[in-house]
């Protein structure tokens, strides 16, 4: 077993002890979690889970890989870097969150149908932006191909959910959104901070 597997597994089992892991919730089980300040503070998926496919499978993973790539052309083996919505998508993606969660879930139900996956899934809505790193677990230079380890966090707060674009945000951020989860995380509120961390790994053509 790798390295990378083996660090992983090691950091999903002290979780699992000190939370209780339990049966692996989807992206509609986090945000009702979040809300009411239930389940796990640290949640792990691996290939297979609903929630892993669902980010996997997303069309933010485009830009993700392509960096990925260009990475390891450069000489890297491994990395940590980021996806922004807004940077990347801006307000309509914003829009388009909001009104899957007022529609209860039909509008990005239709959008995740009419692309076979890319947009509109419960887990994108859910996570939004996130970091990620990669690492290479082998390279095979005669046919250009690398098999690598990918993994994905992020932290579900008040914070990030109040992340508004524009010249306000830092300070909502800082004067509304970071006390107020440092307040639920004290005391163990509704609303206290959830960490999400997604690992997979594929192959990628460097050529």
């Amino acid at each position: 077993m790798e390295r990378q597997q083996l660090q992983f597994l090691r950091e999903a089992l002290v979780a699992a002890w000190k939370d209780g892991q339990g049966p692996k919730p989807d992206a509609i089980d986090l945000g009702f979690q979040w809300l009411f300040g239930t389940g796990n503070k640290v949640d792990f998926f691996t290939a297979g889970d609903e929630f892993t496919e669902q980010i996997r499978n997303d069309h933010s993973m485009y830009y993700v890989r392509a960096e990925i790539v260009t990475k390891i052309r450069d000489g890297d083996s491994e990395f940590s870097g980021g996806y922004s919505v807004m940077n990347r998508e801006g307000w309509p993606r914003l829009l388009s969150d909001a009104t899957d969660v007022l529609s209860l879930g039909g509008t990005g139900t239709a959008k995740n149908w009419a692309s076979g996956g890319k947009f509109g899934t419960s887990t994108a809505t859910f996570i939004g932006s996130y970091g990620y790193k990669f690492k290479v677990i082998s390279r095979d230079s005669k046919t250009g191909k690398a098999k690598i380890g990918i993994q994905i966090d992020n932290d579900t707060t008040i914070a990030s959910f109040a992340h508004l674009p524009g010249p306000a945000k830092k300070y909502i951020e800082k004067y509304v959104g970071n006390p107020l989860t440092g307040i639920a995380d004290a005391f163990d509120l509704p609303l206290r901070t959830k960490h999400q961390t997604v690992y997979w790994e594929e192959g990628v053509n460097l050529r």
